[in-house]
């Protein structure tokens, strides 16, 4: 196996366990695996998407929409920045209507 596909390994696994752990409320460790993911492809709109969700869910919409639109700019085409984007711009206060596109098929 070369480097490139251990490499895509890694980012892959590393951005799984993030959003398993932002599911489960674990921010640190969801942030822990984010950070290694940006590491690995510092290129990548994956995990300022994940960024922008975990400060969104812990009530910090002014960092996640930087990082919603750092995934944005990085990639305009990844479709699960976009929406969240779009979201935390037009719900305002009306959280409960509010889900989460952490780009992994399910919302």
């Amino acid at each position: 196996m070369n480097n490139q596909v251990l490499t895509n390994e890694k980012f892959s696994l590393n951005i799984l366990q993030a959003v398993k752990s932002l599911r489960g409320g674990e921010y640190e460790k969801a942030y822990g695996f984010i950070v290694e993911s940006m590491r690995i492809d510092p290129d990548a709109p994956q995990p300022h998407n994940l960024l922008g969700i975990m400060y969104e869910l812990k009530g910090n919409g002014s960092k996640a929409r930087c990082h919603y639109r750092a995934a944005y700019s990085l990639d305009p085409t990844f479709e699960p920045a976009c929406r969240n984007l779009e979201q935390i711009c037009t719900l305002l206060d009306n959280y409960k209507l509010r889900t989460y596109d952490f780009g992994d098929g399910a919302v």
